[in-house]
Parts: structure tokens; sequence; C-alpha cells
């Protein structure tokens, strides 16, 4: 079987390409903007950017038996390429994600309403917000007149590499806490169960289902059914960060966080999945794949995953320093110039610190609170 997989080098892609690579007649080929060594014969990697369509049509030059797609496009370009995509495999897998789900207060399945259907919001259904163009490219797959493709929903997926809180990635929580400064939580998701679901269990699912026909033309939910609410996870992180380091972590809670929240999603990110408790029932990919997904538990995997990166002395990727400065507006604190990587960053970070007040990010009648630990 010939794989071509776009994009492959995530928190998923690379356990993918290790679980197709596993059968020795599977020949995988595998997009990436940097160059990368294949440590296997049966895999290469071939450096460009997956977003541009001439580097994606000389590709297809070859047929692939399944593409497996994981870029993240807009509507247009992925208007502008999905018929392409289909016409060019026997298997196109591409990524959903399940926040396109309404809230419930039952576990979601692959049925259960999308926000896309049931919400009032107008002023968010004028968007293009993440949990809606997912939705909305979904619907472009359905009804494209191909039956070849296999939409997967996954959840909030981590890795050694990806690790994140709430709304957060590891490059804003992670990142500040080992600076030794305060993280400011949005106090509404502490009680709120979620589920995380390790990298690695999501992609042997899909491997499963490459080449598979019975995952044609379906759309497959991958997450785990065990549910821990944010306040045990953030408890989790911090016992596992005072064990590793020298660090005793102070987190603070706010229950009105605009600024901040509106750098993810404009904040819909929060309203419309953080805020509400995530549970899921996850069957469809067992009948699928004929046996029961193995999912390591959230606190054994969370475990590893943390302990590797801190032990690996991992570097952090992109440092977002408008997060920076609001959560040094909240908490009080500063980042020394030393910290930023050039004087254009340390400008921009000023800017912000110079132009917004704590009111202005929380709102008049916010409040911030220490975080206490013993709850």
């Amino acid at each position: 079987m010939k794989v071509l997989v776009l994009g492959g080098t995530g928190a998923m892609g690379v356990y993918l390409v290790d679980f197709l690579a596993e059968k020795k007649d599977n020949q995988v080929v595998v997009t990436s903007r940097s160059a990368h060594i294949s440590q296997r014969e049966n895999v290469q990697y071939v450096q460009g950017n997956a977003r541009e369509n001439a580097f994606v049509e000389n590709l297809l030059q070859d047929k692939y038996d399944v593409v497996v797609d994981f870029m993240n496009y807009n509507i247009d370009d992925f208007a502008s390429r999905y018929v392409r995509l289909l016409s060019s495999t026997n298997q196109y897998i591409w990524f959903s994600s399940s926040r396109v789900y309404a809230n419930s207060p039952e576990p979601l399945t692959e049925e259960s309403p999308r926000l896309l259907e049931v919400t009032n919001d107008h002023d968010f259904l004028s968007t293009n917000r993440y949990a809606l163009r997912k939705a909305r490219q979904e619907d472009m797959l359905r009804c494209s007149g191909f039956h070849n493709y296999t939409i997967i929903r996954p959840y909030v997926t981590y890795s050694d590499d990806r690790l994140q809180l709430g709304i957060y990635e590891k490059e804003q929580w992670l990142y500040r806490l080992l600076q030794g400064r305060s993280l400011v939580i949005n106090k509404n998701i502490l009680n709120k169960k979620t589920t995380l679901t390790f990298g690695k269990d999501v992609s042997y699912a899909i491997s499963k289902m490459a080449g598979n026909e019975n995952a044609l033309g379906k759309t497959v939910q991958i997450a785990t059914g065990e549910t821990m609410k944010w306040r045990d996870i953030i408890k989790l992180y911090v016992g596992i960060l005072k064990e590793e380091t020298s660090i005793s972590p102070s987190l603070m809670l706010c229950g009105s966080m605009l600024k901040v929240d509106e750098l993810y999603e404009g904040g819909y990110n929060t309203i419309y999945d953080r805020e509400w408790d995530r549970a899921f029932n996850s069957a469809l990919v067992n009948q699928l794949i004929g046996h029961d997904v193995h999912y390591t538990s959230i606190k054994e995997g969370l475990t590893q995953c943390l302990r590797a990166f801190l032990k690996g002395k991992r570097q952090f990727r992109t440092i977002d320093w408008d997060f920076e400065a609001y959560q040094d507006l909240l908490s009080g604190e500063f980042t020394p110039k030393v910290e930023f990587p050039n004087e254009e960053a340390y400008q921009f970070y000023s800017s912000i610190r110079e132009k917004y007040t704590m009111a202005d990010i929380i709102g008049s009648n916010g409040q911030i609170e220490l975080m206490e630990f013993n709850q």
C-alpha cells in the first residue's frame, strides 16, 4: 500500500508514520517543511510546504492508495483542493475535530448535533472559526459526489511535544511556569469534565482504517471515554513540575479573561468548548477496525509525556509575546528583556503593556485570586 501523509510530523503524524511503516510492504511518503532523515527503508520524507498547490500537485503525479491529510485549511484553500485530493487516491483521510459538536449532557457520538446546525449565535455563525470551519468542510466532502473519504474527529490530543491546559498550549502555560512566573487560568473551566487522548493511540486507530473499505464514507471520532476535571489535570501538572524541577508553580484564577481568550479563536474556543463538559462514546471506530482501541489512561499518558519533555530538554516552539504581556499585566509581573529573542519582540510586548490595563483584560468587575491545590 502506498500512502502519502501531508504534514505528518505533528503530535499524531509521527506515530502514524511509525505504525504504517511497521508493514514492510507499505511505502510511506511524508511531507515536512523541515528536512528529515528517515530511519526506515519504506519511509521517504519530502521537504516542502504542503500548503502550496504546486508542491502537492507534483506529489500527486504518483498514484497513492491512501492520502492522509493533517493540514489545517481555511475555507477557500480547502475548496480549491479537496476534489483534486479525492480524485487522486482510493482513500482520502481528512481531519476534522470533535469541537464541531454542540453542548451535550450525554457522551458524544458521531450522530450528536453540531454547533453549525443548532447554535443561535448569529455573530458566531457569521465567522469561519475552527468548529464551524471544520463542520463546513465536512459538508463539502459529503456533497462532493465521492465516497472514498474518511473523516476523522479527534479531540484534544497530546504527546511529549504537545501538552495542553485548557485553551493553552505548552508554549503558553508550561513556558511561563518554567520561567518562574504566575499563570492565570479561566476559573470557569476548573470543574468541567474533559478528555485528553494520547496521539499515539489515535494514530494507531487511524493506521487500522488506512486501506479499510469499511471506513469509506464514514465520519469517525477517536477519543478515550475516560474523563478528568481540568482542576485535576492542573494538579497533576503542578505535581510533576515540583518533582522534576525546583519550581513551585503559582497559579491564579479569574472568571473573566476577555483579552486572553480572544487570542484563541476570538474567545469561542473557551465558551463553545472548554467551558462545557466533554465526554465521548467512540464505539464506531472499534466496529470499523474489528477490535477495541486501547487508550492510555489520561494520568499515565500526561505524566509520561510531560516528564519526557522536561527531561529531554526539548525546545519550545514560537512564544506568543502578546499572551505573556496579558498574563504579566494580570499577575503584576514582568518578562525580563534578556528573555526576548530580539528587540522587535520586546517592543511588541512593551507596547501591549503600555496600551492595556488589567481592567481592559478582565473587565472592571473581574477579580484575580490564587488557586488553592488542596481542594
